[in-house]
């Protein structure tokens, strides 16, 4: 695999760890901001999701770095006890009032969130909101996979060094780094191309997760 597809393949994974630590973890927001929002047009539509029969949450955004979400409390039960509905009806008021067309459905973005997916981070990839950038991820792991199976010969003592690192999914990123040679050599010369160990593999995995967990808290911090 060439040097610039490496590196094409380090950002996308990075921008999909990013896009989806955004949708994971919502900017906090209120009703103005939301109607404000959908009056810019930046936005098509709403997840309306039920939390209680008191309470429904809205979540919004461009899907990548800017995911909102607010949380609105009725004073009294609800007719139907339908939260989510009738937040639904709150929201349709303003917009008509507005003039914005908006659309408002039930979909919880993060829904099947947990279980597996805490312990192999690499499922984050289906919280993505952005289709394109989805599957940009998805097809990079699978390159970077069909390279590891594929490559004859490597730094790593054992290809399954690396697929068992993939399965943190910062151990791709530390793949397309190291494999088959360090990127720091854009020229690709393999001069003093030194072998990794198992742990080698592993310390690098590591240090590809904390640079990854690093930018996520730096956006989810400063976003605006």
């Amino acid at each position: 695999m060439s040097w610039t597809l490496r590196v094409v393949g380090i950002l996308v994974i990075l921008m999909g760890s990013l896009s989806a630590a955004s949708n994971v973890f919502p900017k906090a927001a209120g009703m103005a901001e939301l109607l404000q929002d959908a009056r810019k047009g930046g936005i098509s539509s709403v997840h309306v999701i039920y939390l209680s029969p008191m309470e429904a949450q809205a979540r919004w955004g461009d899907g990548f770095m800017r995911s909102k979400e607010y949380t609105y409390r009725f004073d009294s039960l609800p007719e139907g006890r339908d939260s989510a509905e009738a937040f639904s009806r709150v929201l349709r008021g303003h917009f008509r009032d507005d003039g914005v067309d908006l659309v408002l459905d039930a979909r919880d973005p993060l829904v099947g969130l947990g279980g597996v997916s805490l312990v192999v981070p690499v499922l984050y990839w289906r919280f993505i909101e952005v289709i394109w950038l989805k599957w940009m991820v998805l097809a990079a792991f699978v390159v970077g996979v069909g390279v590891m199976v594929t490559r004859k010969e490597g730094r790593a003592p054992s290809v399954g060094y690396w697929l068992a690192a993939t399965c943190i999914g910062s151990g791709m990123l530390a793949y397309f780094w190291s494999e088959p040679h360090s990127l720091r050599r854009v020229d690709g010369s393999r001069g003093c191309n030194f072998g990794i160990s198992g742990w080698g593999v592993f310390f690098r995995s590591v240090c590809w997760f904390g640079i990854a967990l690093l930018a996520a808290f730096l956006v989810v911090s400063l976003r605006g």
